[in-house]
């Protein structure tokens, strides 16, 4: 992807903000240099009235740049507020459409990708790439619109010295353009290595009981050691050309200011300048030289800038779950009029990335209201009926179908809608015991809560805890005992109500007086819902209504 495509489509992230936040940028800068230009008018008028010897219309002159000060000044602190605000909606527009996309990817982009790797694109990239909006462009843009303004009122007093200040300026500029390449490059070097440092960074957190207790675990930690290494140099080399562009910019800034001096010498000398007209070119140099430089410092930031925006592109750009949408009628009444299974797996085939195949012409269905135990050896595919029919992943071929319809035409969303996952380790999320159970349903109330929890046999021991259902459970809930997880599980499934339950051996790795428990919950949870059970303990076989056997 070319860079300009990238700076212009992420510049269309602010969408209708756009014209507001460029415009906003302009004259922000405009009265920056205004004032400058004030400054500079002002002391050529001073000069001016000592050429003459008079001070005969000094009060005006102090009167007129004094108001004309104060304007450029309000008008650069106005707009500067309206282009900041503007730019840390960017910001915020950026962070949302990563974090929107994170959620709408497949399965298989979360199977493929490290958790560290996605990481760093939701949070370093993103960060880097909005800095376009917060202060890299502007940098550069800023700089050209001012050298742009500046050299108006410095040709009109002295065009000769004007051009000749200008062309040494230019001589800078090529020199610091000859960073721009190396300066993109070393952006996607260090995204790179902050992704392989967060990824090391995420195992570890992850797996902190192993590190600490396996010696072998160790080598995670060199790894990190390694990338962080790695990346520290890259930081250097980054550096490295930032510094060597400031000490060119500073030897062109001070041969800039000897040449003026000297060139400023020769033109008085020879008639074609005066002195107040090098001392008003002399007050605007200054910036017009630092901005000069700063177009060649800046541009080549800004393109490390956008190869961070090149990164968030081909993320954006990944392939999304693409049937969010139903495309039938679900509520039709003379569909309602014929009698369907369920739930009807017909002839449906699946492997997964590696190619083996896991599912071939398998066919099973599921009669409303029964429980079905899904029994056979580990590898047969117990675990991935749940996710076809979760939607996880597209079948190859055959079609899954509720109630008669192909979930592929119920739409992703209805269809999660309609079914509650128990899996065997349950997730819980490092907040409250309320908020784990709550999420099964949008604005589930106070009430609803604890009587989902009292269904799961829950209730009794979320109140000893320190702070009750305010009681935060740890990572993956670290906190609680593998009972309690399944049961604040269970009862996240009781509050959703769906009319499909799907269980992965909610029952496997608990022990017995844990189990009695789950499975009495388990037991409130099945009525009135149609399940599919994976199962392989005899006990919960036999509490199914039949068995399917894979294998």
């Amino acid at each position: 992807m070319k860079k300009n495509r990238v700076f212009v489509r992420f510049l269309k992230i602010l969408g209708k903000s756009l014209p507001l936040f460029l415009f906003a940028m302009i004259i922000h800068m405009v009265g920056d240099n205004l004032f400058t230009i004030v400054l500079s008018i002002f002391v050529k008028n001073i000069f001016g009235l000592v050429a003459i010897g008079s001070m005969d219309g000094l009060g005006n002159i102090i009167f007129v740049s004094l108001i004309a000060g104060i304007i450029a000044l309000t008008i650069f602190y106005i707009f500067g507020s309206i282009y900041d605000i503007e730019a840390k909606r960017g910001n915020a527009k950026v962070q949302k459409l990563v974090f929107d996309k994170a959620l709408k990817l497949p399965m298989t982009y979360y199977e493929n990708h490290h958790s560290g790797d996605i990481v760093s694109k939701l949070v370093y990239d993103a960060d880097t790439a909005s800095q376009i909006f917060t202060s890299r462009l502007r940098r550069v843009t800023t700089p050209i619109m001012s050298v742009v303004v500046y050299l108006i009122p410095m040709f009109w007093m002295c065009p000769q010295l004007t051009l000749c200040l200008f062309a040494i300026n230019v001589i800078a500029l090529v020199v610091n353009g000859k960073f721009i390449k190396p300066m993109k490059d070393n952006g996607k070097k260090m995204s790179q290595k902050n992704a392989a440092m967060t990824k090391h960074l995420s195992t570890m957190i992850q797996g902190i009981e192993l590190v600490k207790i396996f010696a072998g675990s160790n080598k995670i930690v060199e790894d990190y050691k390694n990338d962080n290494s790695q990346y520290s140099k890259v930081q250097e080399e980054y550096c490295n050309m930032s510094s060597i562009l400031t000490a060119i910019n500073a030897l062109f800034d001070s041969i800039c200011s000897l040449a003026f001096l000297a060139l400023a010498v020769v033109f008085i000398q020879k008639g074609i300048t005066t002195v107040g007209e090098v001392a008003a070119i002399y007050t605007m140099y200054g910036s017009f030289s630092n901005n000069f430089l700063q177009i060649g410092q800046y541009f080549p930031e800004l393109m490390n800038c956008i190869a961070h925006a090149e990164v968030i592109f081909d993320f954006l750009d990944e392939e999304e779950e693409n049937w969010n949408v139903a495309s039938i009628d679900w509520e039709n009444e003379s569909d309602k009029k014929i009698k369907y299974e369920y739930i009807d797996l017909d002839n449906v085939t699946f492997s997964y990335n590696s190619g083996k195949k896991v599912l071939g012409n398998f066919s099973m269905k599921v009669s409303k209201g029964k429980n079905v135990a899904l029994t056979g050896q580990s590898g047969k595919g117990k675990s991935t009926i749940a996710k076809l029919i979760l939607g996880f992943y597209p079948v190859e071929s055959g079609v899954i179908r509720i109630e008669g319809k192909n979930i592929s035409e119920i739409g992703i969303e209805k269809l999660r809608e309609m079914i509650a996952y128990v899996p065997q380790m349950p997730y819980l999320f490092n907040v409250r015991i309320r908020d784990n159970i709550g999420y099964g349903k949008s604005e589930a109330t106070e009430e609803e809560i604890i009587k989902a929890a009292k269904a799961a046999n829950a209730h009794d021991f979320i109140m000893n805890q320190s702070h009750g259902y305010d009681t935060i459970v740890g990572e993956r809930g670290s906190r609680l005992s593998g009972g309690e997880c399944q049961r604040i599980a269970i009862a996240r499934a009781i509050i959703k109500n769906a009319p499909i339950l799907l269980l992965d051996e909610a029952t496997s790795s608990l022990d017995n007086k844990a189990e009695q428990l789950v499975q009495s919950a388990i037991d409130n949870l099945l009525k009135d819902k149609t399940t599919l059970t994976i199962a392989h303990k005899p006990s919960t076989i036999a509490a199914a209504d039949y068995e399917v056997r894979m294998g």
